[in-house]
């Protein structure tokens, strides 16, 4: 439970003299010790690139002479997170290893302000792309990716 995350939703959906309240609680949790967190700050760009690169994060003890662990291009992506931290720029996200564009049919869309969660597991990290609607917009990314380096 300390290592899961754990997604709570609510979306009103239709118009108000229909409205449906729609309610759900998802629970990811590492499967095994090749599952690991990532997170980062991550600058996205008006230019498509990867979303993920860098280090995995400790969530255990470690002593101090212990270098990170990289994660690689071929790491799968168990579950993604994106929080678009910018007041009036999108971002555009791609999981086909395509480039990202802001008008790629198959783009998930991240609107300012807005986040998304999705589990992706048979995606590698080096297929997840995004680009910014137009200047460079700083978004909250975190992930549990299986370390199969």
């Amino acid at each position: 439970m300390a290592d899961d995350a754990i997604i709570v939703s609510q979306v009103t959906v239709l118009p108000d003299e229909i409205a449906k309240v729609i309610s759900n609680t998802t629970t990811v949790a590492p499967a095994d010790a090749n599952d690991k967190w990532y997170y980062k700050l991550t600058s996205v760009s008006n230019a498509s690139t990867d979303l993920m690169a860098g280090n995995f994060i400790d969530y255990a003890a470690i002593d101090d002479d212990t270098a990170p662990v990289a994660i690689h291009t071929a790491d799968k992506v168990k579950f993604l997170y994106i929080k678009n931290t910018d007041a009036s720029n999108a971002v555009y996200i791609v999981i086909d290893g395509g480039t990202a564009s802001t008008s790629a049919g198959d783009a998930l869309y991240v609107g300012a302000g807005q986040d998304m969660s999705i589990q992706i597991p048979n995606t590698t990290v080096a297929e997840v792309h995004a680009i910014s609607s137009t200047s460079t917009v700083t978004c909250i990314v975190a992930a549990l990716l299986d370390d199969v380096a």
